[in-house]
């Protein structure tokens, strides 16, 4: 998986997540499956979001250059 299309599934487990999370006020069981769908936004973030050229971490790096190679990572 790209490193692009990884951190748009990482925000979108983020954000369906933490929706979840707000409706457990109505019915306190989407409060565990919130945490679980949001939790679970860790293994594309560990496992894809790496830079194509070096293959380190790109961490909080929300920019379109590696920040240890300075390589673009659109590839």
């Amino acid at each position: 998986m790209k490193p692009k299309k990884a951190r748009k599934l990482i925000y979108f487990l983020y954000i369906i997540g933490f929706i979840l999370i707000l409706l457990s006020y109505k019915r306190i069981m989407f409060l565990p499956i919130g945490v679980i769908v949001a939790g679970s936004s860790v293994v594309p973030n560990l496992l894809f979001y790496k830079c194509p050229h070096c293959g380190k971490h790109l961490g909080s790096n929300g920019g379109d250059f590696c920040q240890y190679c300075g390589k673009s990572i659109d590839n």
